[in-house]
């Protein structure tokens, strides 16, 4: 196979390919002989109909359908033979299949651009650190007495920070109860700080049990369901039973039923301050990164090619729909939840790795919004960086290196070692480890400033 490429532009390419009739012919045979074994001629036994009446009757189309399914590989080797790296799908401008039963074609191929990275030698960053406090402890344990908190019957008013056990009936805008929207039991803890309608359970206070109440409220409007998200509401509200919560002592046994792993509220506190400085030290870690690789963009020009980004603002719709996709599922499950007005809700180091999945080129131009060309350019650039810094820093990372990141991970990750090590997520792990490798090299050039916060 013959490759030439021209120059298009400074980061395109055209390709330029002749096949020799050897490599159709050969794929042709091969095509017929899969036609030959289940091909039924009159005249001819199934299997046994020669391949030159096959060619003579069903050549053209066959040859047809070889190219098709050829012409992938064909770009691909052609591209390897001339040592580009596609950016995108390859585009076909021109297609020939002259006399004798070869074949050419031009392919215009964006490429990845390359980046040799300035000023990773002289980075100026900033460095948070945080001392974690009595104060936040004692909060985190309040939070775990709210949940650990026991219920009791009582007989009088519904208060704020009771629990309500009653029965729904939904009405239309003149009173009348809905058919097929009538929710018993339903449970509501009042005043909760993320409770999806205040105006709800402002409604509800004082009511006892066995009273009943006609309430029209509102849901918030920065509810994530745009569906509810600030929609008026009528019911009429049962209440079956009015309970206190009542909190738990701080103490020895409070420790223990928190986890048996606890056998002290000592010992308790100082795991929370042991989380507390973990997800510091992260979120310090991170934000160190962000800025350096803030301060490596703006150092460095990149141009990016309009099919890459393209290409990858397709590979971020994709991604949204799924999720909605996934929303969408646990929405069905949950929608009777939404309506009953259940208030008692629950409300995941997200690497930008998702840089090669530009196989899905379009020969039109892209329509995007700003904020997708600016997520794209931003992600893509970051990448090839990464990719460049991984050259010129040469990070290596041993066996024993990797084996000891992937125990740390897999605790993390609540797996065992050896099944995160056959997980196919192993490889994105060991780009990890490089990564921080090479995080932890810029590091130790740069000029830090230290930030209490």
């Amino acid at each position: 196979m013959k490759t030439n490429v021209i120059e298009k532009g400074k980061w395109e390419r055209d390709l330029e390919v002749e096949v020799p009739a050897e490599r159709i012919n050969r794929e042709m045979t091969s095509a017929m002989r899969r036609h030959q074994k289940r091909l039924e001629i009159p005249g001819f036994r199934k299997g046994k109909v020669p391949l030159k009446v096959i060619e003579k009757r069903f050549g053209p189309s066959i040859r047809q359908g070889v190219i098709e399914d050829l012409l992938p590989t064909l770009i691909h080797e052609a591209s390897e033979q001339a040592g580009l790296v596609p950016a995108g799908s390859p585009r076909i401008t021109a297609f020939d299949q002259p006399e004798g039963g070869g074949l050419t074609f031009t392919a215009s191929i964006d490429i990845w651009p390359e980046v040799e990275v300035q000023g990773d030698e002289s980075l100026e960053i900033e460095k948070v650190s945080h001392e974690v406090t009595d104060a936040e402890i004692d909060e985190q344990i309040e939070e775990l007495r709210t949940r650990n908190a026991s219920e009791r019957g009582v007989e009088r008013p519904l208060a704020s920070g009771d629990v309500l056990i009653a029965d729904l009936q939904r009405l239309d805008e003149e009173g009348n109860a809905v058919d097929g929207e009538k929710y018993d039991e339903r449970y509501f803890q009042i005043g909760a700080e993320d409770a999806p309608s205040p105006e709800f359970e402002a409604a509800l206070l004082g009511i006892e049990a066995g009273e009943e109440r006609k309430v029209s409220f509102s849901y918030r409007s920065d509810l994530p369901n745009e569906e509810l998200a600030g929609k008026l509401e009528h019911f009429l509200v049962t209440a079956r039973e009015v309970r206190e919560r009542v909190l738990p002592e701080v103490d020895d046994e409070f420790a223990k039923d928190v986890g048996p792993q606890f056998d002290s509220l000592q010992a308790l506190r100082d795991h929370i301050r042991g989380q507390m400085v973990e997800r510091w030290d992260y979120m310090s870690r991170q934000k160190l990164r962000s800025d350096v690789m803030a301060s490596l963009l703006k150092a460095n020009e990149i141009e990016l090619p309009a099919a890459l980004v393209g290409n990858y603002v397709q590979s971020l719709r994709r991604e949204r729909e799924q999720q909605q996709q996934r929303q969408g599922l646990a929405h069905d499950h949950d929608h009777d939840h939404d309506h009953d007005h259940d208030h008692d809700h629950d409300h995941d180091h997200d690497h930008d790795h998702d840089h090669d999945d530009h196989d899905h080129a379009h020969d039109h131009e892209i329509v995007m919004s700003d904020e997708e060309r600016q997520t794209a350019e931003r992600r893509l650039k970051s990448y090839l960086i990464m990719e460049n810094l991984r050259k010129k820093v040469n990070v290596e990372v041993s066996d024993e290196d990797f084996e000891q990141y992937l125990v740390t991970r897999a605790l993390q990750m609540g797996m065992k070692p050896e099944e995160l090590k056959r997980s196919p997520r192993a490889a994105d792990l060991r780009r990890d480890l490089e990564e921080d490798k090479i995080f932890e090299h810029l590091e130790k050039a740069a000029k830090i400033t230290d930030k209490a916060i």
